[in-house]
C-alpha cells in the first residue's frame, strides 16, 4: 500500500462504489433525521391550526354522549376525521419528502440493488477490533463529546426560560402560549442538532474522500483492468461502430 502522500488522484465511480459497498462511505441519515424533525417542528403551528378545531369539535361530540347516557352511541362524523386525517397525513408525507431529498442529495441517488445484498466479507473480528481501537476512533469520540455538549448547553439555555415560566405559574391558564413557548425551545434545540449533524456528516466524508484517494499505479492498474474487460471492450466496439 502506498503512502497516503502518493494519493493525489480522485478516486474514480468505481472505487467509489467499492468503498460503499464495503461500509467505508459515510451515510446521510442523522443530517436526514434531523431535516425531518425541523420541518416537522416548523410546520406544527399550521397543522395545530388545521386540526385544533376538528378535534376539538370530536371531543366536544363525544363529552355530549357521554353525558346522555351510556346507552347512546357516539355519531360518527367523516368530515371531523377527514379534517384530523388529511393535515396529519400531509405532515407526515412532507417530512418523509425532506428527509428523503437530504439523503438523496448527500449520499446520491443511484439505486441498485447489490447495495441491499449482504457482504459477509465484511466480518472480521480483527478488523472491528482494529476500529474500535484506532486513532481514528479516538478522535471520533472527541468529536461526538464535544457535539453532546454542544447539545446539553443549548438545552439547558432553551429551556430555562420555559420552565421558569412554568415554575412561576404565569402560562398554566395559558395552553396556547405554553404550546409556542415549547415551540421555541424546541426549534432552538433543534437548530443546534442540525449544525451538530451537518459538522459531523462533512468530516465524515472529507476523511472519507482522502481515505479513498488514488495512487497513480492504482490508477493505471484499475485503467488496464476496464480495458480488459469483455463488457467494456464490447461497448469500444459498438460505439466505434455506431461512430
Amino acid at each position: 500500500m502506498s503512502d497516503s502522500a502518493d494519493r493525489t488522484l480522485a478516486a474514480t465511480p468505481r472505487r467509489r462504489e467499492l468503498a460503499r459497498r464495503q461500509g467505508m462511505m459515510p451515510m446521510a441519515a442523522l443530517p436526514a433525521w434531523v431535516a425531518t424533525v425541523a420541518t416537522t417542528l416548523l410546520l406544527l403551528p399550521t397543522w395545530g391550526a388545521a386540526t385544533f378545531p376538528a378535534a376539538t369539535a370530536l371531543m366536544r361530540e363525544s363529552i355530549l354522549a357521554s353525558s346522555v347516557g351510556p346507552a347512546t352511541p357516539p355519531r360518527f362524523d367523516l368530515m371531523l376525521t377527514v379534517s384530523l386525517l388529511l393535515p396529519t397525513l400531509a405532515l407526515v408525507a412532507v417530512a418523509g419528502a425532506v428527509g428523503l431529498t437530504v439523503r438523496v442529495f448527500l449520499d446520491g441517488g443511484a439505486w441498485q440493488l447489490s447495495r441491499v445484498a449482504p457482504t459477509l466479507g465484511r466480518i472480521s473480528l480483527w478488523s472491528g477490533l482494529g476500529r474500535i481501537f484506532a486513532p481514528a476512533t479516538l478522535a471520533a469520540m472527541v468529536g461526538h463529546a464535544c457535539g453532546l455538549a454542544l447539545l446539553a448547553t443549548t438545552a439547558t439555555l432553551a429551556l430555562a426560560p420555559l420552565i421558569r415560566v412554568i415554575g412561576s405559574g404565569e402560562l398554566s391558564h395559558d395552553p396556547v402560549g405554553m404550546l409556542a413557548a415549547t415551540h421555541r425551545a424546541m426549534l432552538w434545540l433543534v437548530t443546534a442538532a442540525a449544525a451538530v449533524a451537518a459538522c459531523t456528516w462533512a468530516v465524515s466524508r472529507l476523511r472519507f474522500e482522502q481515505r479513498i484517494r488514488m495512487t497513480p499505479q492504482e490508477y493505471a492498474d484499475e485503467a488496464r483492468s476496464l480495458q480488459a474487460d469483455p463488457k467494456v471492450r464490447l461497448m469500444r466496439e459498438q460505439r466505434r461502430r455506431a461512430a
